[in-house]
């Protein structure tokens, strides 16, 4: 029976905690002498390799040292067999790191070969529990059970190094509870203004994702691909994620109609935040997280509320077109950027290549779940500015598209509409112009969570309430 399931025993574990001082102290080679059960409790297993002028015997070994060391060496191969089940089910790999041609009379047993069939039995056991992961994984949260799909955390598995890598679906469900929950008080703690109690390092920005894309289930929505629309009234989430040793200002072809404005005093521009993959990393195989601040629409307080817009994807994109004076004028008070590192460029290419062959796709194929205008309600305004201006309203055909309104989104083409109708609120083509756009935004938000006044296209909008 694989280690996926059972874990190291004791006696091995033994061997192995052994091995591993063994090699923090620079002595790979050191004979095992670990606190092994009996007949071995509390004997110092050692081999005698003292040098003699004698031609004929390059070595000495006490017959005692020679016996110490076959028991040891015995012991340590039925703790891998138990591990495996039987011998015959010890996978050729381990086998071979084993080398068990040397386990002959006298021979000892070193550190440095533990640790070497130790990785063999990681490596193997990480390949088998990525080749069996279930479809889907029920994780309890608080008490709240969220049902993942494998997309959701295969790349979380097979990208953590075998030797960390979870040994059962028990201590998988355990690591994403532990990092929802972990999410769930960082957004809670950020919105009460108590953010310095969370650094904002790549693991705890990962785990704010996690909690996310659990608020998400809770609404019976998932995100493949796409982004989220998270309640900031206050700006403390996009605040405390500027406070990142990792972040920096980049370009992007997401929430365009937002990124000249002023925000807390700076430029818009949106940021970003590179995850290394692995058991603290992102979902669904991403590896940056891109975030910036979807504000306010009027100082009124009637308009649509600020809010958090973060998207997951799979390359970073430190090398981009943003112009030095516009990093300078996207600074928030205290913030500071990462500088270039290895790897960067490479990223910045991927990300490149992966936003040409995306141009033009639909905002909800394959369940994607993404802020863009839909095609539906595009073609609602194109109609309604048309009617309006054959109407000779080319005053209102003007206001609704205000405001770069296609790369805005939905609630500025809402926010422009009811302008719209203050001024003129009894022009018939107006009203079927409201009547269009109100059907097409409906319909497409059917069955989504949030407020229509607020979304911009097809994201995943996460209130406030879900942290509560």
């Amino acid at each position: 029976m694989a280690i996926g399931i059972n874990g190291y025993n004791a006696t091995f574990k033994a061997f192995a905690d052994f091995a591993q001082q063994r090699v923090e102290a620079n002595d790979s080679k050191a004979v095992a002498k670990a606190n092994l059960p009996q007949p071995l409790a509390g004997r110092n297993i050692m081999a005698v390799t003292q040098s003699r002028t004698d031609s004929i015997h390059k070595f000495s070994r006490s017959s005692d040292a020679c016996a110490a060391n076959d028991i040891t060496r015995t012991i340590f191969k039925r703790a891998v067999i138990d591990i495996f089940g039987g011998e015959s089910k010890i996978p050729e790999s381990v086998k071979k790191s084993m080398l068990l041609s040397d386990f002959g009379y006298g021979k000892p047993l070193t550190a440095r070969r533990i640790l070497a069939v130790k990785t063999a039995i990681d490596n193997f056991n990480a390949s088998e529990f990525v080749k069996n992961l279930p479809e889907t994984l029920d994780v309890d949260v608080g008490g709240e059970t969220f049902t993942f799909d494998k997309w959701h955390y295969k790349r979380i598995v097979s990208n953590t190094p075998p030797a960390e890598c979870p040994r059962s679906l028990d201590e998988l469900k355990q690591l994403l509870s532990a990092r929802i929950s972990n999410g769930r008080e960082i957004i809670r703690d950020v919105l009460a203004g108590n953010g310095t109690n969370h650094a904002a390092t790549p693991a705890n920005v990962a785990d704010l994702t996690l909690a996310l894309h659990a608020a998400a289930l809770r609404h019976g929505e998932k995100l493949p691909d796409g982004s989220f629309s998270v309640a900031d009234p206050d700006g403390r989430l996009a605040q405390w994620l500027d406070t990142s040793s990792e972040v920096y200002i980049r370009t992007s072809s997401h929430i365009r109609g937002y990124q000249q404005m002023q925000v807390d005093g700076h430029l818009n521009m949106p940021r970003g935040i590179d995850i290394p993959e692995g058991k603290n990393g992102l979902m669904a195989g991403m590896r940056t997280v891109h975030y910036g601040t979807v504000p306010d629409l009027d100082t009124g307080g009637s308009g649509p509320k600020r809010r958090l817009f973060l998207k997951c994807e799979t390359f970073g994109v430190w090398h981009n077109t943003i112009t030095k004076d516009q990093i300078n004028r996207s600074m928030s008070p205290g913030m500071t950027t990462r500088t270039a590192r290895e790897g960067d460029w490479r990223e910045s290419i991927s990300h490149m290549f992966s936003f040409v062959a995306t141009r033009g796709a639909d905002a909800t194929a394959g369940g994607a779940r993404k802020e863009h205008m839909t095609h539906r309600v595009k073609v609602a305004l194109e109609t309604s500015v048309a009617n309006l201006k054959a109407a000779g309203r080319k005053d209102l055909a003007a206001m609704l598209e205000e405001g770069n309104v296609k790369k805005a989104g939905t609630r500025m083409l809402l926010h422009n509409l009811d302008k719209a109708v203050t001024l003129a609120p009894e022009d018939a083509t107006l009203r079927g112009a409201v009547a269009m756009i109100f059907k097409a935004v409906t319909n497409d938000a059917a069955g989504l969570a949030g407020d229509l006044h607020n979304r911009l296209g097809n994201e995943i909008m996460i209130e406030t309430a879900d942290f509560l």
